[in-house]
């Protein structure tokens, strides 16, 4: 660690990375629903297949190298596949991720191995019988609960804009 407490990383160190991710927990009563949920950030390669193939392909690009999509121009299918890349558990149901948050109750967010993680869609796909199926199901959930996916994996992925920077623009 050097004088100024950052990190200096290597090659190597920076590759790993990809093991690790962000993983928040929402908490669904507070969109009317009971139960919590955890989602984690998309890789690079996600976002891009989730985003790409937009009906009308717009997006704004910004000097900061931030770039802003409508989520509206996104094909049908694009709320499913959001949920199937996002939504994790882990290796024990949730139990592990439920500990970490309970260490860091006012944390937005907690770093978690990538090999812990379980993916929800993996069993979605079981119990649909295949991934057209249990697409078909993710996308009859309401809207509200695909919204509030989204909204926290955007902030976690950097996909999010700034508000306060948005309104500096603005002015």
């Amino acid at each position: 660690m050097g004088e100024n407490g950052r990190v200096s990383l290597s090659a190597v160190d920076f590759l790993g990375l990809a093991e690790q991710r962000k993983v928040a927990r929402i908490d669904l009563n507070g969109i009317g629903y009971d139960g919590v949920i955890y989602v984690r950030d998309l890789t690079a390669g996600e976002q891009s297949r989730i985003t790409s193939g937009g009906k009308s392909g717009k997006a704004r690009f910004y000097n900061d190298k931030s770039y802003e999509m409508d989520l509206a121009a996104l094909t049908d299918e694009a709320g499913p596949k959001f949920l199937m890349a996002a939504m994790v558990t882990d290796t024990r149901g949730g139990e592990i991720l439920e500990r970490a948050f309970a260490a860091e109750p006012d944390a937005a967010y907690i770093t978690f191995p990538a090999s812990e993680l379980v993916q929800m869609s993996e069993e979605w796909i079981r119990s649909a019988g295949n991934v057209r199926k249990a697409e078909e199901r993710l996308g009859q959930l309401g809207s509200i609960i695909l919204n509030e996916v989204v909204r926290v994996v955007k902030m976690l992925s950097g996909m999010a804009k700034d508000a306060v920077e948005e309104k500096k623009d603005d002015s």
